[in-house]
């Protein structure tokens, strides 16, 4: 579908057909995480005056670079959704990896070599972030494959790499956030069973 200012927007059976194809086994979990990102940002859309489709896309394939055996998943990701054209959430396949822009805070996390150090350094100069792509990375931090909140997020998938700014600035995007939503955060995340995994978990 196309979305005035955002371009091509794959759809709810484009994104499944993403997800479902990039199911090899039961180890494969981060499909679930995905998933619940997904619907988690679609449903709080409309409390933030953002559109439900484009969160949905957005937050759902953020990750699916690791469908892929690359080091970097955020490249794959952002590869494999240019690719078809969809060139919003391509980007936010890369935001979501860089909640902090200067590159050289990840000097020590990520492994980059001189050519993707350099596409990065210009992506995040000249990218403006959008809500979408500070929401997706708040969920990213709040879900496992439930949801855990954002302290215990932050404990999770933050080691002693990440300077003590990303902690601030989850907090920050918290504190964006939460102020605007109706109801309380748990109220937007839809409940999974996990037998459901993969295929009916899409379905429901």
């Amino acid at each position: 579908m196309y979305k005035e200012g955002y371009g091509n927007i794959p759809n709810k059976d484009k994104i499944i057909d993403y997800l479902e194809k990039a199911f090899r086994d039961k180890s494969d979990r981060w499909i679930i995480k995905s998933w619940l990102c997904g619907k988690t940002a679609e449903k709080m859309a409309k409390d933030l005056g953002l559109d439900p489709d484009i969160a949905l896309a957005s937050a759902s394939l953020a990750q699916i670079g690791k469908s892929s055996a690359c080091k970097n998943e955020f490249l794959e990701g952002f590869k494999i959704l240019r690719a078809d054209s969809y060139y919003f959430p391509a980007k936010v396949a890369i935001s979501q990896s860089f909640p902090l822009k200067n590159l050289e805070l990840y000097k020590d996390i990520y492994d980059l070599d001189p050519k993707e150090k350099e596409f990065l350094r210009n992506f995040l100069y000249s990218y403006e972030y959008t809500d979408y792509d500070y929401l997706v990375q708040y969920l990213y931090m709040i879900f496992d494959e439930n949801f855990v909140g954002l302290k215990k997020g932050m404990d999770l998938f933050l080691d002693e790499y990440y300077p003590a700014n990303f902690r601030e600035r989850y907090y920050e995007l918290e504190e964006y956030f939460l102020p605007k939503l109706k109801k309380d955060l748990e109220d937007y995340i839809i409940r999974v069973k996990k037998s459901k995994f993969p295929y009916k978990l899409f379905r429901d």
